[in-house]
């Protein structure tokens, strides 16, 4: 067995990496090793140890990554080992996805949240990886698209907002999505109240949907990848009626900020207003004044509409055999 091992050189969790890169050379001892130089993989491994390094190439992160990627796939490798948190594992997911490929992904988490589904392993668990007793799973995305911006794609959530959450000092906290983007600075910020414009709307298959009462101080989008777990489940609104229908996402509209890492006990009651929708829908959210957010990676400043839809068995995980 090959496998293609990639580190995301700056994640959240750096500082656990060379025990994560220890473990995986205990775990996978019958299997032949390729990793990216530097610190794509090289630098968390030491020197004596029987890897493959492939050579990274490319002015920014997103051609050093891919360059990593096509090295891997030039060796045929038959797993990609991912360690980072969500938006490392969402970018190497929208690589499988571009390319049509049916390579599976382990990923470990090394990031700042770690909760979202392409994410199989952490330190602990990755103890009990057995490369020939794992569990293969389909995960569906939902891709979202701007006029004359590339696609993105999203395991875990589409956030609308001006901060993400990021790791400054070993500590979590709200980043300025501006700051980013703009200046490729982390930079702390209050989320800030103003999204949307007059012309806010959302719509399904083109059909306006009603916009709620309150004002809408973030918009998140999510799949439903087990829509099972709201059978029943009534207090979790729109959502309970997901495993009836045929529903691969929803839509929420929130008057509360909720990714936020300052998040208090709330005062007031949280209205939230939910839309779902299927495989074949497709949703537009016009007159947005933010920026997009898809699993944690800051994307760009939408100055107008977004459309999303749904992408179901995108990519193929592997995780531990129950």
């Amino acid at each position: 067995m090959r496998i293609g091992i990639v580190f995301n050189p700056a994640a959240g969790r750096r500082e656990r990496f060379k025990a994560i890169a220890l473990k995986l050379l205990e775990r996978c001892q019958e299997a032949s090793l390729i990793t990216g130089g530097l610190d794509y993989g090289e630098n968390w491994f030491d020197h004596g140890d029987s890897l493959e390094i492939i050579e990274i190439h490319g002015l920014d992160f997103s051609e050093r990554l891919k360059s990593c990627l096509d090295g891997f796939l030039s060796r045929k490798v038959d797993l990609i080992v991912g360690v980072g948190g969500d938006g490392f594992l969402a970018h190497i997911g929208a690589f499988i996805i571009e390319g049509h490929y049916t390579i599976p992904l382990l990923g470990i988490c090394g990031g700042t949240a770690n909760v979202g589904p392409l994410l199989g392993f952490n330190e602990d668990t990755l103890e009990r990886l057995d490369l020939a007793n794992m569990n293969y799973a389909k995960v569906s995305a939902l891709a979202v698209e701007s006029a004359w911006r590339r696609t993105f794609y999203a395991f875990n959530d589409i956030v609308i907002g001006d901060t993400f959450l990021g790791t400054i000092e070993g500590k979590m906290t709200n980043l300025s999505a501006r700051a980013f983007v703009e200046d490729g600075i982390k930079l702390e910020k209050k989320p800030s109240e103003e999204i949307t414009t007059a012309d806010f709307a959302l719509l399904k298959n083109g059909v306006s949907q009603p916009l709620p009462c309150f004002k809408t101080l973030q918009i998140v989008a999510s799949p439903l990848l087990e829509s099972r777990h709201y059978n029943g489940k009534a207090i979790t609104g729109a959502l309970c009626l997901a495993p009836f229908f045929p529903v691969c996402g929803a839509v929420s509209l929130l008057d509360t900020v909720i990714i936020d890492s300052k998040l208090e006990s709330p005062l007031k009651a949280v209205s939230i207003q939910q839309l779902l929708f299927g495989e074949k829908d497709h949703i537009a959210i016009k007159g947005l004044s933010s920026y997009l957010v898809v699993d944690g990676n800051v994307c760009y400043y939408i100055g107008g509409e977004i459309s999303i839809s749904c992408l179901p068995e995108a990519v193929s995980t592997a995780r531990l055999r129950n």
